[in-house]
């Protein structure tokens, strides 16, 4: 007998979901403790986008996107903070899924571009960047406050 996956859902995220989307941030090497999460994940940001992926009803993809408007240019942009699909269910899609959700949203925000930076050190999430149609713009200039 075969086999199928469970179908895979993106949604907003719930306060519930504080824990399991500390655990993936934590993943990504990001130190994340749901009680300090739930606070900005309630916040009101209308900026700010949240999507989940979730699979058998276990959250196993978060992204976090930004609408952005600058004064020097007419067009919005989008700016991704953050994208982690759990250590093991990576390879399925899960990602590719959350970023067409997350590109389909800035679209009808009116973004004319999507944007994200990632750690040299992730060469993985790289190829899969540029799988997804992304293009490499070097430079980034951070001072830390």
């Amino acid at each position: 007998m075969q086999m199928f996956p469970a179908p895979l859902v993106i949604r907003a995220p719930l306060p519930s979901d504080a824990t399991a989307m500390a655990h993936l941030f934590t993943q990504l090497g990001y130190a994340a403790e749901a009680d300090e999460l739930l606070p900005r994940l309630l916040g009101h940001d209308v900026a700010t986008r949240v999507l989940l992926a979730e699979q058998a009803e276990r959250v196993v993809g978060v992204l976090v996107w930004h609408w952005l408007q600058p004064l020097h240019v007419a067009p919005a942009w989008g700016l991704i903070s953050a994208l982690v699909v759990d250590d093991g269910a990576r390879g399925g899609g899960i990602g590719a899924a959350l970023l067409c959700e997350a590109e389909r949203q800035a679209r009808e925000a009116g973004c004319s571009q999507l944007e994200l930076s990632s750690s040299i050190k992730r060469e993985d999430a790289h190829r899969f960047y540029l799988a997804q149609a992304y293009q490499e713009r070097p430079k980034r200039f951070v001072k830390l406050l």
